[in-house]
């Protein structure tokens, strides 16, 4: 795929038939804000039809620091020891049935994701004998919890997940000091399907005013803006 200054730089490039400035008025955070408003969007609507989640929107969370917690700390039990991240993590996407956080488990490459469920269903894992040898991990206030066999030995865990704003996850740095996500250097998580969805929206709608503010197209000192035609 592309970065996302190469997205915003090439949404700019045909809003402005190919005449960009250095004191172009419309900022690319702006623009960044309404791709990532319709990316949510489309996310949304092909999870509601069932469609299956593409690995070209999920990013990860390499590791998230936790620590043990008494169950009180969540409304459970206070004899039971559960740990908690330390962080809360950023906004997933919202569907009509769940969040897009679509694993948590150990950071480990081969270890098995833990179980995840709904915080309705905390109270009552590990109570039969299916369940009680199973770790399992819930959100409750976008804090991370996981309880089960061992979980109190646990330090890190990984989190992926289809995030609202992918930048938030870049103050997230793995084992090595590296962020999860560098926007300057890692591929912004988009199908290419959905990316032209996007700027077919964008050009159409969302931008169409910003479209027709005047441009300084003179690339001097001065604010010399002209009107944006076509030509």
């Amino acid at each position: 795929m592309a970065l996302i200054k190469e997205i915003v730089y090439d949404i700019k490039n045909i809003m402005r038939g190919g005449a960009q400035s250095d004191d172009e008025l419309i900022s690319d955070r702006q623009i960044e804000f309404q791709i990532n408003s319709l990316r949510s969007q489309y996310i949304r609507q092909d999870i509601n039809k069932r469609r299956s989640i593409s690995d070209n929107i999920k990013q990860l969370i390499h590791s998230l620091d936790v620590e043990t917690v008494s169950g009180t700390t969540c409304g459970l039990d206070h004899n039971l020891k559960i740990v908690r991240s330390k962080k809360k993590i950023p906004n997933a996407v919202e569907t009509a049935h769940m969040d897009l956080i679509t694993a948590i488990g150990p950071t480990g490459i081969l270890s098995p994701n833990f179980h995840f469920i709904s915080y309705n269903r905390a109270p009552y894992v590990g109570l039969n004998k299916y369940t009680k040898r199973m770790t399992f991990a819930f959100l409750l206030d976008s804090f991370v919890y996981v309880l089960g066999p061992q979980s109190e030995l646990l330090d890190h865990v990984k989190v992926e997940g289809v995030w609202q704003d992918p930048r938030e996850i870049s103050g997230y740095l793995d084992k090595n000091g590296l962020p999860s996500y560098d926007p300057d250097k890692d591929d912004y998580p988009i199908s290419t399907s959905m990316l032209d969805l996007i700027k077919q929206n964008m050009l159409a709608l969302n931008i169409k005013p910003l479209s027709e503010l005047p441009t300084d197209v003179s690339n001097n000192a001065k604010s010399d803006i002209q009107p944006n035609v076509q030509k």
